[in-house]
């Protein structure tokens, strides 16, 4: 299926198995769900009632291919939900908001079906430590991850300056939004400060062509790393797990090789942050 049919938010950011196997097949999805009349954010919630089935399946480590394939197919609904909200027009800040939530609660669903299930097989209670801090590192990757591509997506696709007030979405859901949003802001260090300077330079809320070009040039890279912190990577590795009949080693895989991964990430972006915003500094706009 040729990359222009899919309803993608960037298509140089996506990662390959999204590009070629998500997307697509979420395409289909989504493009069913229009005929059958589904909202995205009736999609966002059938997705995520799969999510917590397959997460919680991988308690039974004989259930656990079968948890597997349901996460897969949460992942498929996950894409086709963004699409379908594309396809129809209907994209919205409580659908993001929803969309993350989906997410959350799979993992939450995943992290305590593997320590619980472990603990059963005769884990130490320590088991319960390791999955809380593994749950905590995974909120701070898929931020992280969420930040960087949807910042992109704004200055690069649309170029237009970021926006981070969430609009129309009621309460307790847009206080979860905001405990989200203020957890990236936490996170994020400098590039708050490259956010306020393509807003300086913008005009009238669009970021300039040779500011989009730049920003492109300094952060294309580090998108497409942030890109192993998404959900695919854990994912793929919880299948792996599995075959191998050796889930108890996800939770040291997300302490210990994630973990790396986001500091070398968010070390690299910080000097990235700085020498973007010194090229700034040392560029005159045109005159108006």
């Amino acid at each position: 299926m040729p990359q222009s049919d899919l309803a993608l938010k960037s298509a140089e950011i996506e990662e390959l198995t999204d590009l070629h196997f998500f997307r697509p097949v979420g395409l289909v999805v989504a493009r069913a769900g229009r005929a059958l009349g589904l909202t995205p954010i009736g999609l966002t919630v059938i997705a995520a009632i799969i999510g917590i089935a397959g997460g919680t399946l991988l308690y039974d480590d004989r259930l656990g291919l079968f948890g597997f394939a349901l996460l897969i197919l949460h992942s498929i609904l996950d894409s086709a939900d963004g699409q379908l909200a594309r396809l129809t027009g209907k994209v919205t800040e409580l659908g993001r908001a929803l969309d993350g939530l989906s997410g959350y609660a799979t993992h939450v669903a995943i992290y305590l079906a593997i320590g619980f299930g472990l603990f059963h097989r005769g884990s130490p209670a320590t088991i319960f430590i390791w999955m809380l801090f593994a749950g905590i590192a995974t909120a701070i990757h898929a931020g992280m991850y969420d930040y960087h591509r949807h910042i992109y997506i704004a200055v690069v696709s649309d170029a237009r300056v970021p926006s981070h007030e969430p609009r129309n979405i009621p309460p307790p859901i847009g206080w979860l939004f905001l405990i989200y949003l203020g957890l990236q802001r936490w996170l994020i260090g400098k590039h708050a400060d490259v956010e306020g300077a393509l807003a300086s330079r913008s005009s009238g809320g669009q970021v300039r062509d040779e500011d989009r070009s730049r920003y492109r040039e300094s952060f294309y890279p580090l998108v497409r790393g942030w890109n192993f912190l998404g959900d695919n990577t854990r994912f793929f590795v919880i299948g792996v797990l599995v075959l191998l009949h050796r889930i108890d080693l996800f939770f040291g895989f997300v302490l210990v090789l994630m973990n790396l991964v986001f500091a070398g990430l968010w070390l690299w972006q910080r000097n990235a942050d700085r020498r973007f915003l010194a090229s700034l500094s040392s560029s005159k706009l045109p005159a108006e």
